[in-house]
């Protein structure tokens, strides 16, 4: 209820156009049938010959048509503009109240401000109210000036009686409330509906969401049934290779050691990732890696046998969600280094400002570069992880080295990833 006093911009629903056909046909029959033109109009024709008019009716009948037609449209106008619309049906109140002969009112004034008030009341209920006073108004101006008022189908209302006069004020004061009535029920009654379509397009949007959230689970249960699968089955056997085969050498134990605890991180990483995938808003079950990792990450590199080079501190505080994306921008560019550049040096530069992060991994270019090492899924997946929380992505040839480079706002929200 707070909100019918103010001026509403919302679209207009359908039913408003439906009331003000309804009004506009009021108004229409009321100045139509009619038997009035103002006193200029009708000093004018005076001066006109009766052959004029050749089809019975004359002027007032083609006067009141045309007039009925131009005051119809003004509901519809009420609908965009009342306050424009009321104070066009004012018009013929001055004419018709200095008419020489028959001072008076018509009552298509009356039927235009009550159509008016209902057809205003989506935008303003305020010029709908005001609109349903003016016309209590009028009418009471015409009672108390004692004229005549020209009524429909040719009807010509005269005020004879005095104790007339207080019953037709209460009965015109009764259809003014009930006006009023009418177009608060009708603002209701629409913003109810608008509400009630408001609701069935989000519950349409949850449940579009919910099949959503639905299918990235089922995708992610199907990555996590293949792909953990095959990744469990090259740890296990790496595992137990030196049982199996107890010929092997410590040289090729220590790299089956590697390669099955590579296997194990791997499928750690890829439960997580899937767990996001599939999660529909509950909690994670494993931390995620973020800045203060980057450094177990250089290392388990360099264990796997390439040279890495770390400058800057990783140890500093970094949000989660910047954090996260930092270190797999650092694990994607070590992998890339690790195989289109094989027993090449890679430096990472890691710089962390109050407001930014900057991670630089440069790795020299091999001897045939070609579009491998400058594009792919993996660089893809890193712009789109960088540029999500609204930082930037650099990747491509620099002097002789390819050279990565994240710069990433620093105090991003945990989940911004």
């Amino acid at each position: 209820m707070e909100d019918l006093w103010t001026r509403n911009e919302r679209p207009i629903p359908a039913v408003y156009w439906v009331a003000a056909a309804l009004g506009s046909l009021a108004v229409v029959v009321s100045y139509a049938t009619a038997w009035w033109v103002p006193w200029f109009v009708r000093d004018m024709a005076g001066y006109l010959p009766e052959s004029v008019y050749p089809f019975g009716l004359g002027l007032m009948l083609t006067f009141s048509t045309i007039v009925g037609l131009a005051f119809g449209a003004l509901p519809f106008v009420a609908v965009r503009w009342p306050v424009l619309a009321a104070g066009l049906a004012l018009l013929p109140v001055v004419p018709a109240a200095i008419d020489p002969q028959h001072p008076g009112l018509h009552f298509g004034v009356f039927a235009s401000l009550c159509a008016i008030a209902v057809s205003a009341s989506w935008r303003d209920m305020r010029v709908a109210v005001a609109a349903a006073v003016i016309a209590e108004l009028v009418i009471v101006g015409w009672l108390v000036s004692g004229g005549h008022m020209a009524a429909p189908f040719r009807a010509d209302v005269n005020l004879d009686h005095g104790g007339t006069r207080v019953g037709l004020g209460v009965v015109y004061g009764v259809v003014v409330g009930l006006v009023v009535l009418a177009g608060w029920a009708l603002r209701r009654s629409a913003e109810r509906e608008l509400e009630r379509r408001a609701l069935a397009a989000r519950a349409g949007d949850v449940e579009q969401q919910s099949a959503v959230v639905a299918e990235r689970a089922r995708l992610a249960r199907d990555l996590h049934d293949v792909v953990a699968h095959h990744v469990s089955l090259i740890a296990v056997r790496a595992e137990t290779a030196p049982y199996t085969h107890p010929a092997i050498g410590e040289e090729a134990r220590g790299v089956l050691g590697d390669i099955a605890a590579d296997a194990r991180l791997a499928l750690d990483e890829l439960r997580g990732v899937l767990g996001i995938l599939g999660r529909a808003g509950g909690p994670e079950r494993a931390p995620q890696p973020t800045w203060s990792d980057i450094r177990a990450l250089v290392e388990r590199t360099r264990s796997a046998g390439v040279e890495v080079e770390m400058v800057g501190d990783p140890a500093v505080d970094v949000a989660p969600g910047a954090g996260y994306t930092a270190y797999r921008v650092v694990q994607e560019a070590l992998t890339n280094a690790r195989k289109h550049a094989p027993g090449s040096r890679v430096v990472v530069d890691l710089e962390a400002t109050s407001q930014l992060l900057t991670v630089t991994v440069s790795t020299p270019l091999p001897p045939a570069a070609g579009s491998a090492a400058t594009g792919g899924l993996g660089l893809v997946g890193m712009r789109e992880r960088v540029e999500a929380l609204g930082g930037r992505l650099l990747a491509g040839p620099v002097n002789e080295e390819f050279v990565v480079e994240a710069i990433l706002p620093r105090s991003v929200a945990v989940g911004a990833a």
